[in-house]
């Protein structure tokens, strides 16, 4: 029969204190109380512990070399119950985050620098993939949240929007249009551009602004990544047509943000599956996503 952790631990108290009234006043509870427990653990172990000698306990050899095995497994009780408490007060635990290659290598290192400054214990494992991946890991639990640029939707998916932003043009600093408030496709005609990779939304976006805008595109250089534009920018290959979030990430690659019309919006959403409750943690990282783009 397992032994019982109350009876457990009247035994450790009086080993401690040597004698039952001292163990009960420690631990609260009557003589009689401590008596009985004590009496139900040596039943339930088949051995006997003490010697009664005049209403005196006298541990028996029995009794001593369990008594260290016992505080060992109550103290791992101990320690559960601590951990228990950290992660109930979120001073431990872990977050599995995924997001887009862009979001991730972005605005998502200073969004996680900022918690943890209030978090410090809090352990991250932060990983990029494609939409596709994202929706599937979050909708089985592979990660605890992530970020998706919308639209998205999945009956087994929580979708919180969070940040919406705009387009923007990337120049090198010194560049002529610097001087611009803003670019369109027909200040753009015929200029070299750096463009995000072929069969995007977005860049079919850019393209139809520039054909309803009768603007030719000159597209010297295409890429999947917005640092990879960004960074061609700044080396004076072409102006870098992008997401004004992400773009502001390599602001010190030397380069200026112009803003782009017609308006091409981007908006993201924190996603996590619906199927479950989410962790304390995750509860308190999506509250400081929610005030962090609320300041943006």
């Amino acid at each position: 029969m397992r032994p019982k952790i109350r009876n457990l631990e009247s035994f450790r108290e009086i080993m401690r204190t040597g004698s039952v009234t001292d163990a009960a006043r420690n631990l609260g509870l009557t003589q009689s109380a401590v008596s009985r427990q004590l009496a139900q653990l040596e039943d339930e172990l088949g051995l006997e512990l003490f010697f009664r000698d005049k209403g005196r306990l006298i541990a028996l050899p029995e009794a001593v070399e369990l008594c260290q095995e016992i505080d060992l497994a109550l103290s791992s009780f101990d320690r559960v119950q601590l951990m228990a408490d950290d992660l109930r007060n979120l001073s431990k635990g872990q977050l599995r985050v995924v997001g887009p290659p862009s979001f991730v290598e972005g605005v998502l290192a200073e969004v996680v620098a900022t918690f943890l400054r209030a978090y410090p214990d809090i352990q991250f494992t932060i990983d990029s993939r494609n939409h596709e991946t994202i929706v599937e890991q979050a909708v089985c639990r592979a990660v605890d949240c992530g970020f998706l640029k919308l639209p998205v939707t999945h009956s087994n998916l929580m979708i919180e929007p969070m940040v919406n932003c705009q387009t923007v043009c990337v120049v090198k600093r010194g560049h002529a249009f610097e001087k611009f408030e803003v670019l369109t496709p027909k200040d753009l005609h015929n200029e070299p551009l750096v463009m995000l990779g072929k069969g995007r939304a977005f860049q079919r976006a850019v393209q139809q602004a520039f054909r309803d805008n009768h603007a030719r595109m000159n597209v010297r250089a295409e890429t999947h990544a917005i640092g990879a534009s960004c960074a061609l920018a700044a080396q004076g290959v072409g102006v870098a047509i992008v997401n004004e979030l992400m773009a502001r990430t390599y602001k010190g690659l030397g380069v200026s943000l112009i803003p782009f019309e017609p308006s091409i919006e981007h908006q993201y959403a924190f996603v996590a599956s619906s199927q479950i409750p989410m962790s304390r943690a995750t509860q308190a990282f999506l509250a400081h996503c929610k005030a962090y783009f609320a300041g943006a």
